[in-house]
């Protein structure tokens, strides 16, 4: 009863203000991210005055990232934009998001750009000035989270969606307990995520109870939320190219990509069969999770690190697919890993995650040409650049090298 209640907003300024508050709150009851859809659709009425749009939403963007944050890992709060329609008013965001990303060395706010009825290069220019300063931009034909996330399918799902991402299945460590049988390690597989999905569900509920006793006070208000909304179950699957073309001993070639594919559709045929007798939806992903280097980690010390390495890239397990920028220029439809993206990507009903790595070396003309490539070829992609930051004074715009050009301090964080 000690909180202010505030009316629909009259003005640019009582807007500006509502998104501040509401997403500042909405960051503290989620464990990853909150995705916002139809900014753009709100700021229609006030399109006469594109500049102060621009300067509210860049208040406004500051203001949301002093937010006091829970827990080791904060909410990432994500604006989804559609192109297509308005181009003032999505030029004015983007402008907004640009300044923002410019003064803010670690960024808590990105943007989700869906092109399924608009051109990637209509913004590319201040896209790619946007991810050459570290913002994190995420593109997508259609609904979806900066993680790779799918809403699902639109008809089914409304316009709130919860998805609960508790469970993360270590596919290498299946596999060495199947004995390197595909046969064995799909029916382990189905075993697994049976009972595993049923507590998920009662989890779900429990989650369910305590939100309208007041655990999140703002969905709380909303008591219908669970009805309005869609609640969605996430599995997610990593290692699954290790665990595939490394311990099940297969090449990445036809039969090996035939292979994951049964894998992928046993997944999905269990959590649709599960999801049914539960009343749940249920969804199967390849998306990130910290849980990809504890996996690793684990393994290595359970089946002997020379078991494990030559199967990792790096310290963790693979969480998606991974394309560099450099070389994409030269891909087509029919390259090994777009067709495979693209593959995985329709029996995916959860999301795959495609991650597009930017090179440290390339600017921003090349960043241009790349997310263009990518958007043609692809139907969902994150670029991923190391920027080079002053732990002191903040500085990125500028190549750092041992020491900062401004404050003169070494310390310097990549």
């Amino acid at each position: 009863m000690g909180v202010t209640r505030k009316t629909a907003p009259t003005s640019l300024d009582d807007l500006a203000t509502s998104l501040s508050i509401i997403t500042s709150l909405l960051i503290k009851e989620a464990s990853q991210e909150v995705v916002i859809d139809g900014l753009v659709g709100v700021l229609q009425k006030y399109s006469k005055n594109i500049q102060e749009i621009e300067e509210k939403l860049t208040n406004s963007f500051a203001k949301i990232s002093t937010a006091p944050k829970y827990g080791k890992n904060e909410a990432l709060a994500s604006f989804r934009i559609s192109l297509g329609t308005e181009p003032k008013i999505v030029g004015a965001i983007l402008a907004a998001y640009k300044k923002y990303v410019k003064s803010t060395p670690l960024p808590s706010i990105g943007v989700i750009i869906d092109y399924e009825k608009g051109k990637i290069n209509e913004f590319s220019d201040i896209l790619s000035d946007i991810i050459a300063l570290g913002g994190r931009v995420m593109f997508s034909k259609g609904l979806a989270s900066s993680k790779g996330l799918s809403k699902g399918d639109a008809k089914s799902t409304s316009v709130t969606s919860i998805n609960l991402q508790s469970l993360s299945i270590n596919m290498p460590r299946l596999a060495f307990e199947s004995n390197k049988d595909e046969t064995y390690f799909r029916a382990r597989l189905a075993l697994l995520m049976k009972p595993a999905l049923a507590a998920m569900s009662i989890r779900k509920k429990e989650i369910s109870d305590l939100t309208r006793r007041g655990l999140n006070p703002i969905l709380a208000n909303n008591t219908q939320y669970m009805q309005k909304g869609s609640v969605t179950l996430v599995v997610n699957l990593l290692g699954l190219k290790e665990a595939v073309y490394g311990i099940l001993g297969y090449e990445n070639n036809k039969a090996g990509q035939e292979i994951l594919a049964k894998v992928v559709t046993t997944a999905t045929e269990v959590a649709a069969k599960k999801g049914k007798e539960m009343g749940d939806n249920v969804t199967i992903s390849i998306t990130e999770s910290d849980a990809s280097a504890r996996f690793s980690s684990l393994d290595g010390e359970k089946y002997g690190k020379m078991s494990i390495h030559p199967h990792v890239e790096g310290e963790s397990y693979s969480e998606g697919v991974t394309i560099d920028a450099s070389e994409i220029d030269g891909m087509t439809p029919k390259s090994e890993k777009v067709a495979e993206s693209n593959h995985l990507s329709k029996m995916l009903n959860g999301g795959l995650l495609v991650q597009l790595k930017i090179p440290d070396a390339m600017d921003s003309s090349g960043i241009k040409k790349a997310i263009e490539k990518a958007g043609d070829l692809l139907g969902s992609f994150r670029p991923i650049k190391k920027v080079p930051i002053c732990s002191n004074c903040g500085l990125k715009e500028e190549k750092i090298a041992e020491k900062c050009p401004v404050c003169k301090s070494p310390y310097i964080l990549a």
